[in-house]
């Protein structure tokens, strides 16, 4: 009878461990919603009542700002992870996407800075437009690097956070950061991006990256009359790869075949063998953004006279969904 008594102890205390667990998991979770999609939060630092409801609101504008490329998110099922670090003066010092099952997109937040402060920064944007490939991580990254930093700028804009000049401006200034940055132009793209903790040349990657994406884009929508655009593909690939773990090359051929061209490989191989970052003038001309880099202040004027004035304004825009 002793023995029974120990063991309905143990399983007692045990179960009452479990439930202390859980509840504070549950206490320091969120989840939100989209249809049959979901995304869940959880809060690894210590946080009152009021700051944690505060960042819910703010990733669940962030989510709705993502559903402005397709409608959807672009996996029916990922994570957030927030917690305190202070290691700059950035209101989000770091954020990171761990590919997974769920993947998982880590937000590191300053804890000292004020909610609005937070709410101004583009990390978790970017974070999660890292989501729109299933990328694998592995070599040519400039191009998942490119993809996230357009769209970071664009699902901005959509939901309001830039204005169509602001947008422009940040993608033409940062155009301009990348080629300014010519240290290692014996250097191809791939090279570069493959060994960016040596050779540091962050802008040169990222934006080449951009480039590519809006000259990607920006064709597509001029070949097909403005019907068919890069929200249109990512959300097919969505649809055929978003539980596969896939090369920048093996993504860029299954674009191809998507649309039905012979676009994003072509085009893929001759940036990845660049070695400086092309020029950005004559596409944003094309699109009407007239951009003149100044030592203090860069700005834009935007033209509805120029030959694809009408795809700037749809790329700002989305395809209205």
């Amino acid at each position: 009878m002793k023995y029974r008594y120990d063991v309905m102890q143990h399983f007692t205390s045990f179960t009452l461990l479990v439930i202390l667990l859980t509840a504070s998991t549950q206490a320091n979770s969120d989840s939100l919603f989209n249809a049959d999609q979901r995304i869940d939060i959880e809060y690894i630092s210590p946080l009152d009542s009021t700051k944690r409801k505060q960042l819910q609101l703010w990733l669940q504008d962030v989510s709705d700002a993502l559903l402005t490329v397709y409608g959807a998110w672009p996996k029916d099922r990922f994570n957030i992870t927030v917690k305190h670090g202070a290691g700059s003066g950035s209101p989000v010092p770091w954020g990171q996407v761990n590919r997974g099952n769920p993947d998982n997109v880590l937000l590191v937040i300053n804890p000292g800075s004020a909610m609005q402060e937070i709410i101004a920064d583009w990390t978790v944007y970017h974070e999660v437009s890292h989501l729109l490939i299933p990328y694998s991580g592995a070599g040519d990254g400039w191009l998942s690097e490119g993809l996230a930093t357009y769209y970071q700028n664009i699902i901005q804009a959509r939901a309001g956070v830039l204005s169509e000049s602001e947008l422009w401006n940040k993608l033409a200034s940062g155009f301009e950061r990348g080629r300014t940055e010519k240290q290692w132009s014996q250097k191809d793209l791939t090279e570069i991006s493959d060994n960016m903790g040596k050779y540091r040349s962050f802008m040169r990657v990222h934006w080449s990256g951009v480039h590519y994406w809006l000259t990607a884009d920006t064709t597509l929508r001029q070949q097909s009359n403005n019907q068919v655009s890069l929200d249109h593909l990512l959300e097919q690939l969505k649809t055929c790869c978003q539980h596969k773990s896939m090369s920048a090359i093996a993504i860029v051929e299954q674009l191809d075949q998507l649309a039905g061209t012979n676009l994003f490989k072509p085009l893929f191989l001759e940036y990845r063998a660049s070695h400086a970052m092309p020029d950005y003038q004559p596409i944003l001309s094309r699109l009407g953004v007239i951009f003149q880099p100044q030592a203090n202040k860069s700005d834009v004027l935007l033209t509805t006279s120029a030959p694809a004035a009408e795809i700037r304004t749809s790329i700002y825009k989305g395809d209205g969904r």
